[in-house]
């Protein structure tokens, strides 16, 4: 579990790619399903297909962290929070995440919507975003995209070969009025949900690009790297399983954090996270491969510009 805090009165999100559903492809998805909900100025935000849709449909479990990881700015403050926690496994609720599906699979990339699901599965009432990014199979056109951020790489060290990546843009959600019209309109003509197309922000927050090794090599599994831009960010906050290896590392002289555990379905997953306070931004690479190392994984992180 993720969490941020920004200082915008942010309401909630859920973003995705409309891409097959296949195991190997569950790390990408979770990358690219993020889900953001506010109580006051705090964000959450949660990675992963299943988890997205509980999130944004159901409810969430109340956790203890056991112990507490973070990476700090150069003023001592945490910026980069990973607790190791016992959590319980939530329930999905599959009606809501297929009629959510459903509006996704009608938009076009490069569009989003604003989304309300009516009904006791949502007693705050709360208005979720979706957004189908735009996917560059090439490295040219998300550069220009993305301009001086980051530099994408064509090949990550390794042998990695860039597959695809998009870049992902916030919404505006605090929209009193837009919800309220969604409200009257749910209530009035008996609708369950509501949709209504609406334009994200201009500026990015995230770009996420995917990675292969050669085919038929035993070593070779997909790489993924999330880059986010941490202007206006106060702090993002993760929850690692009471099983995970996490572990304090050093990439190009910055302070890191290593994490090793399993997703839902019982599949290995390794990260490194690196927080560049005067680059402005964290760089996560991730595999899901149980024969990538460490190693691999930091000889990665350690090349990215």
């Amino acid at each position: 579990m993720t969490r941020s805090q920004q200082p915008d009165d942010w309401k909630q999100q859920l973003t995705a790619a409309a891409d097959d559903f296949d195991v190997k492809e569950q790390v990408l998805q979770k990358m690219k399903e993020q889900k953001m909900r506010s109580e006051g100025k705090q964000v959450k935000k949660r990675w992963g297909l299943l988890i997205a849709a509980i999130l944004v449909f159901g409810g969430t479990s109340a956790y203890a962290a056991m112990k507490v990881y973070e990476l700090k700015n150069e003023k001592g403050e945490a910026v980069v929070k990973v607790q190791q926690t016992a959590t319980p496994q939530p329930q999905s609720k599959s009606g809501n995440w297929k009629s959510f599906q459903d509006v996704r699979d009608s938009l076009k990339p490069g569009e989003g919507a604003a989304v309300y699901m009516a009904g006791p599965d949502n007693p705050k009432k709360r208005v979720s975003f979706t957004y189908i990014p735009v996917i560059h199979e090439s490295t040219p056109p998300l550069q220009k995209e993305v301009g001086s951020f980051y530099e994408v790489p064509a090949e990550l060290a390794g042998g990695y070969k860039f597959v695809n990546g998009h870049v992902n843009y916030p919404f505006d959600y605090s929209q009193a009025e837009l919800f309220e019209e969604m409200y009257k309109e749910a209530e009035n003509e008996k609708k369950q949900i509501v949709v209504r197309k609406v334009s994200p922000k201009s500026n990015f927050d995230r770009v996420y690009t995917l990675y292969k090794g050669s085919e038929g090599k035993e070593r070779d599994g997909d790489v993924y790297i999330a880059i986010t831009n941490f202007e206006g960010v106060k702090y993002i906050e993760e929850e690692a399983g009471q099983d995970a290896i996490v572990e304090k590392v050093k990439v190009q002289n910055y302070e890191g954090l290593y994490i090793a555990g399993k997703l839902m379905d019982g599949t290995e997953e390794k990260v490194v996270k690196v927080y560049q306070e005067d680059k402005n931004r964290l760089i996560e690479v991730v595999a899901m491969n149980p024969v990538l190392t460490k190693k691999d994984l930091l000889m990665i992180s350690q090349n990215l510009k």
